[in-house]
């Protein structure tokens, strides 16, 4: 996995490239596989988690398993049509 911060569009950015591998592995786990990018190693003040599922309703239901009472979600509008 290549991780990386820059600008694009004049906004800072986390680029993320993940190899063959990684994507394998997600197909292979969903659900249980991750990635987690720790902020400190590349200059941001929060996480970055990457994890998979076979479908949106089953990342809401691995995502919603850790959530906690100060958790805040954001969802695509286009999500809830």
């Amino acid at each position: 996995m290549i991780k990386a911060t820059g600008r694009y569009d004049g906004r800072k950015t986390l680029f993320l490239g993940l190899s063959f591998g990684n994507l394998e592995r997600f197909r292979a786990e969903p659900g249980d596989s991750y990635i987690h990018i720790r902020g400190k190693e590349v200059d941001l003040p929060f996480d970055v988690m990457l994890f998979s599922g076979a479908t949106e309703a089953d990342c809401v239901e691995t995502l919603s398993k850790g959530l906690g009472p100060k958790t805040t979600v954001h969802i695509d509008p286009k999500m809830k049509q």
